[in-house]
């Protein structure tokens, strides 16, 4: 009989495992269920530590809560401040034809690995209804970021947001190094470090240099701390630099993710024409009047 049992159970994961291969519709539908029975232990597992913390830790909490309301404050001035700045700043660069465009940034949890044995691949759960509108989510890389700090990229596949995290070779995206904001693309892992590929073999790479993001990708903003520079070494005519990450793998909870609005060209009509030259507006009545003129005599 139990023999009959596994034997039955075999067949029965053959047969899913087919289906997904033959069906992509399929796959999505049974990816869709685990990462619900997924969410449903971590919310489970959640709320039994919230219940912990809330019956036996109440005075320590009580106290963290307290400091993170005042650091809540004076966030909450800062970020009004810089909200009145960019209000002013957004009405100049419009004016003047220059491009601009603006961040959403959304909360995700980390649910599990995308695949066993790799910690820098994983799936994310956030809600994909609030991101922006207009270009499709599935042509789109977003930046992952955790405790203000590059962690990855994520990318959206069949209604499921993937992310590449540190080290992973799809793991792709600009930064700056040094005082010279010298340019290269974060490509891959070596030795546990980061590896930045293609920086002009001119510019004067150091060890300690700090490296952040570039923003030129439209992945991230620009400035956010990426990691250290640890060696650096000449590669065919341009520089490869292993940076040690400020981001761990270690402790993956919930992240950050930056959805950037394209850049738009803002041009005003008015502007428009007031730069074209005044003769060129005189110059077609100049020529009806001599014209007229002709025609009298």
């Amino acid at each position: 009989m139990r023999y009959k049992i596994l034997v039955f159970g075999i067949i029965f994961i053959a047969s899913i495992l087919v289906l997904m291969e033959v069906d992509k519709g399929i796959q999505a539908k049974i990816l869709g269920v685990s990462d619900y029975i997924k969410t449903f232990f971590l919310n489970t597992g959640e709320g039994i530590a919230d219940t912990y913390n809330r019956h036996f830790d109440q005075a320590a909490q009580i106290e963290s809560l307290n400091q993170k309301l005042q650091d809540y404050d004076k966030l909450s001035l800062e970020n009004q401040n810089l909200k009145n700045e960019l209000v002013k700043y957004q009405k100049i660069v419009g004016q003047d034809g220059f491009t601009h465009g603006l961040s959403d940034f959304h909360l995700a949890r980390i649910i599990s690995f995308a695949t066993l044995g790799e910690k820098d691949r994983v799936w994310l759960d956030t809600n994909l209804s609030n991101y922006r509108k207009g270009e499709a989510l599935e042509d789109r890389i977003f930046g992952i970021v955790k405790d203000n700090v590059a962690l990855g990229v994520a990318v959206v596949q069949n209604g499921r947001v993937e992310g590449f995290l540190n080290g992973n070779a799809n793991c792709n995206y600009d930064v700056y190094i040094g005082q010279s904001r010298a340019m290269g693309i974060v490509s891959g892992s070596s030795g546990g470090n980061l590896l930045v590929d293609y920086i002009p073999d001119w510019i004067k790479i150091h060890k300690g240099d700090k490296v952040f993001t570039s923003g030129l990708d439209g992945i991230f903003l620009e400035n956010i701390p990426v990691g250290v520079v640890e060696n650096v070494r000449e590669n065919y005519g341009y520089l490869s630099v292993e940076v040690k990450p400020y981001a761990s793998l270690g402790e993956l909870s919930y992240v950050w993710i930056i959805d950037r609005e394209t850049p738009q060209l803002h041009l005003l009509q008015d502007e428009i024409h007031s730069n074209q030259p005044q003769d060129s507006q005189k110059e077609p009545q100049e020529n009806i009047e001599s014209n007229n003129a002709e025609l009298n005599m």
